[in-house]
């Protein structure tokens, strides 16, 4: 099993001990609204329970996507296959660079579109433009291609 840095791991377990607490205290408020008794208080309480389960199921599925994309970088690593951007002094890729590796994973994807090192690299590439929605759309392909491949 992939195991992260041991940084990683910590401001994850943070994140994910203030999302339950935040699910806790919600609930909280939402049975003293709901044993209230009055209607407008009872909406309320009723609202407000519906909130925790979504805020626990958004980071569970952003924690499986940031492994997913951990567990693909690494695959990509000891492949041999990624690009070298050139970097500003704050850590963002030059654009021309960004640029330039975008096209050549782009013609990859094209030539092999099963690949899902090829779209992940693209997904990275996206990234690396600015384009972060099509960025995670285009990492979400490559999740799927590596569980139907059995690398995920």
């Amino acid at each position: 099993m992939f195991l992260a840095k041991s940084a990683t791991l910590a401001w994850l377990a943070v994140i994910v001990f203030l999302t339950l607490l935040y699910a806790f205290e919600l609930v909280q408020r939402a049975v003293v609204l709901i044993s209230d008794g009055s209607p407008i208080a009872l909406a309320m309480g009723l609202a407000i329970i519906v909130l925790p389960p979504f805020a626990v199921a958004f980071v569970l599925i952003e924690i499986r996507f940031g492994l997913n994309a951990a567990k693909l970088q690494r695959m990509v690593d000891e492949a041999g296959l990624a690009f070298d951007y050139e970097l500003r002094p704050s850590g963002r890729a030059v654009r021309e660079s960004a640029k330039i590796g975008f096209e050549r994973f782009k013609s990859l994807v094209e030539e092999n579109e099963e690949n899902h090192l090829y779209w992940f690299l693209l997904a990275d590439a996206y990234d690396k433009m600015g384009d972060r929605p099509r960025a995670r759309k285009t990492a979400r392909k490559a999740f799927l291609l590596a569980k139907q491949a059995g690398a995920l």
